[in-house]
């Protein structure tokens, strides 16, 4: 269990960051989302799509796992 704790710890650190990658791209001008976006891998969905998917993983995990969030 051990493991899983650490693998969820990191989840965490993940999710804050995607968080954090969401705002910044949410700050950037349509020009500059569409440069991104056009730069990036054909299988990346965009930092706002990543975002939502990575804390509905982490949420069902927790809730899995009878973790409370820790907010």
């Amino acid at each position: 269990m051990t493991e899983l704790k650490d693998f969820m710890y990191e989840l965490g650190r993940y999710a804050e960051q995607m968080h954090v990658l969401k705002d910044r791209y949410e700050n950037l001008t349509e020009a500059e989302k569409k440069l991104v976006m056009e730069e990036a891998p054909e299988d990346l969905s965009s930092p706002q799509e990543r975002f939502v998917q990575v804390f509905r993983w982490m949420e069902e995990l927790q809730e899995r796992l009878g973790i409370e969030n820790e907010e």
